[in-house]
């Protein structure tokens, strides 16, 4: 399903269901481990950018990589929401 973004870019979401919850899992784990974690200053930053990115990629359910891929993880029924 096509939809605009508030800056009127046409988007593609590419990210299922389970995809989404998975990637909002890994996000919540990465940070908290970044953030409380007993690693080095620049792993426990590299490590909360990749959760926001993976929240991002979830709460959007549009992934860039995937879209340059050409993968989508969605099936057909979820298309319509």
């Amino acid at each position: 399903m096509r939809y605009l973004d508030r800056w009127g870019v046409v988007m593609a979401r590419n990210v299922g269901a389970r995809d989404a919850v998975s990637r909002g899992v890994v996000a919540v784990l990465l940070a908290a481990l970044g953030i409380f974690g007993p690693m080095p200053g620049y792993l426990s930053f590299i490590a909360i950018l990749v959760g926001i990115i993976l929240m991002a990629t979830a709460l959007t359910r549009e992934c860039p990589v995937y879209r340059a891929l050409h993968i989508a993880t969605l099936r057909h029924h979820q298309h319509r929401a």
